[in-house]
Formats: structure tokens, sequence, C-alpha cells
């Protein structure tokens, strides 16, 4: 099976700008679909919302492949909204699923999360953990999952899905703790850190992500879920030393603040320890994610001062 033209909803976004160019070196016809503005050179870039049905459906039209990148994002954000993170990540999602059914096209990856496996207590978490999300963003992402199942034993598109690490790169939202940390460390401010810093994290660089993401091209299966992510845990305190030894002269402090307290999540939706299990995508995709947080928090302060953004 051949696939030429595939639409990317969420192009503008912190994935959309790394896979994009690894579609069009692969020499696909690429349509980005954002509700942010976007230039980018080869490109059919359309700003809107996946969940206008009218649209999605002539762009479906010809489509042999869609990458669903677009979803609302960040565990406090999604903490606030939970009634909107349902809309959004999975009613809005299903019914894409459902006009990409309609339109015949052939094969759909999702990007999930490594929050729906919560705090399992099987390390590194497998693709065969049971899914215990303790957020609604991570429930959400588990129903589309769940949805996508059937799909594929009832119909003739093909699905793919990722679930992704704590990915992080240049283009990041700032309300994601790496930039965070960053700015933070550049403006001489404070490191906030919730609890005493020893929840750990498997940071995944977004090249990394992105070269994962696009092996489901590739592969053939009906249906697969693969992690995606570097099987080394860091601890917030050692991001936090990675950030200090890239900005040496950063006059910043950590300060630790208690959970539950003033704009602070509640223990109760914190993660002790996530890494994942990488074998599978080594075995299907032939895939490792390569880049060091080290390597990756030092990649993103030479674009910051390239760019002179601070």
């Amino acid at each position: 099976m051949k696939l030429k033209k595939v639409l990317v909803t969420g192009g503008a976004g912190l994935l959309g700008k790394s896979i994009i160019p690894l579609l069009l070196k692969k020499h696909y016809s690429v349509v980005a679909l954002d509700i942010n503005e976007s230039k980018i050179p080869k490109v059919k870039f359309i700003k809107g919302n996946f969940n206008d049905k009218e649209m999605i459906n002539k762009l479906l039209k010809d489509m042999d492949v869609v990458i669903h990148l677009a979803a609302m994002l960040g565990v406090d954000e999604c903490r606030l909204s939970p009634e909107k993170v349902m809309k959004v990540n999975y009613q809005d999602t299903k019914t894409l699923i459902e006009s990409c059914i309609s339109n015949n096209v052939k094969k759909f990856i999702f990007t999930s999360s490594s929050e729906v496996y919560g705090n399992s207590l099987s390390i590194p978490y497998r693709e065969d953990n049971l899914t215990t999300p303790v957020s609604t963003y991570g429930k959400s992402k588990v129903m589309v999952e769940e949805y996508l199942k059937e799909v594929a034993n009832n119909s003739k598109m093909k699905v793919g899905i990722v679930r992704l690490f704590n990915v992080y790169g240049y283009y990041q939202r700032k309300s994601f703790v790496v930039p965070m940390f960053i700015e933070a460390a550049l403006k001489d401010k404070p490191l906030i850190i919730f609890g005493d810093g020893t929840q750990t994290r498997s940071f995944t660089y977004v090249t990394d992500a992105a070269r994962g993401i696009i092996k489901f091209l590739d592969y053939d299966g009906r249906y697969e879920i693969v992690n995606i992510g570097r099987n080394k845990e860091y601890t917030v305190n050692d991001l936090a030393r990675v950030i200090f030894k890239n900005l040496p002269n950063s006059k910043s402090i950590i300060k630790y603040v208690k959970y539950g307290s003033k704009n602070v999540r509640d223990i109760s939706l914190e993660i002790k320890r996530r890494v994942p299990s990488v074998e599978k995508a080594k075995n299907l995709f032939n895939f490792s994610a390569k880049t060091s947080l080290e390597d990756g928090v030092r990649e993103i302060v030479i674009q910051i001062e390239k760019n002179k953004i601070f």
C-alpha cells in the first residue's frame, strides 16, 4: 500500500513543525491544519479547527493518511477544564475518525500519551500494561484508543497509536516544565518544583518523537500501540540541574512547593515514576530515541540565544 497524501492536524505545533519536514523529505504531499497561523514551505496550510466537519470532509476526499496531533494539552490546563478536554480530545476526535472512515482514509495515526498509564506499578511501562489514568487528559486518550481498536476491527482503515513520553523542544508552550524552567533560569527567577522533586520522567526530544511517529507510515499492520520515548529516568531535580549546567550564569534557585497549595494540583494527580519500555519500538520499527536530555536542553538554549528571545 503506497501512501502519498497526508493530513497533519496540529501542524503548526511543536510536533507538527518536526514531523512535516520529515514527510517532505520522504516525498509525501502534505496538508497542515491548525487553529494558529503558520507558513510552511511546500505545504498547503489551512487555518481551521479539526472539529469543522464540513471543512474536514472536503480535506479528506483524496487523503491517504491522517496524523492527528491536535489536542487540548497540559495536565493543569486540562484539570481546570475537564468538560472541554472530553469534547476536544474525545468527542471531536471521534467525529474526525468517523469522517476518515467515510472518506476512505487508509491509515489514522493517533498521538496518545504516557498519561494513560497513570501510576502503574509495573515499571517500565509496557504497551500491554493496564491503563489507569488519573487525569481527565489521560482518560480522554484511553477512550480514543479504545474507539480506534473498534475501528481497526470493523473498518478498512488501519490504525497506529503512539504513546508519547514527555515530549519537549524549542517551540513548546511555556506552560510545560522544560521551557518553563529554561525561561525562569534565563530570567533569574525561581524554578518551581512540586513536592520534593524526586518524581521521575522520561524526556523525549521532539525530533525523536517525530521520527517515531512517522515509522507508522511504513508499517502495514492493522492496529498497533507503540511507546515512543527514552528508557532513561530523570527526576525533576535532575532536570533543574541539567538546565543550570547549560545556563551557568543564571542566579535562579529552586523553590519547592507543596501539592494542594494555592494554584498547585493535588498529589493524587501526580505521577511518581514514568518511564517506557522501548522494546516494542525497537522490534517493530528498529527505532530508538537518541537525544539525551542534556543534548536536548543544550539545543533549545542554542536556539534561544540564536534568536535572542530573552
